[in-house]
Parts: structure tokens; C-alpha cells; sequence
């Protein structure tokens, strides 16, 4: 028998951090935090090579698991 990888929907995973966010800041800090990380011009696949360099979908899994 084979485990599946299930990737989370980004829409969920969105709407989950930001309510984490919210609840640990508050309403004021996390739209500061939000609006400040929205406009900022990132290369979201540089970052994402620099973080996950040669690791596998499976890989990165097993280590959020271990972190979770």
C-alpha cells in the first residue's frame, strides 16, 4: 500500500494562518503585518529554491510533519 501526499488548498491554508495571525496579534497588528507582507515585491520561486534546494515534495512533508 502506497501513502498518499494530500496537499491542503491554498484558500484554506490562507484563510487558517490569517486567523491564526489575527488571534496571536490582534486585529491592528495583523493588518499592519498583512498590508506591510502583501505590497512587499518577493520572488516567491527564488525564495522557494533557497528553502527547498534538491528536497522532494515527500521530503518537505516528512520534515513538517516532524516540526508540527
Amino acid at each position: 500500500m502506497t501513502n498518499k501526499l494530500v496537499v491542503p488548498k491554498m484558500s484554506e491554508v490562507r484563510v487558517e494562518g490569517i486567523k491564526a495571525i489575527i488571534e496571536q496579534l490582534g486585529i491592528a497588528k495583523a493588518a499592519f503585518l498583512l498590508r506591510e507582507n502583501m505590497s512587499q515585491n518577493v520572488d516567491y520561486l527564488e525564495i522557494k529554491e533557497q528553502m527547498f534546494v534538491n528536497k522532494t515534495a515527500r521530503e518537505i512533508y516528512a520534515e513538517i510533519k516532524r516540526n508540527g
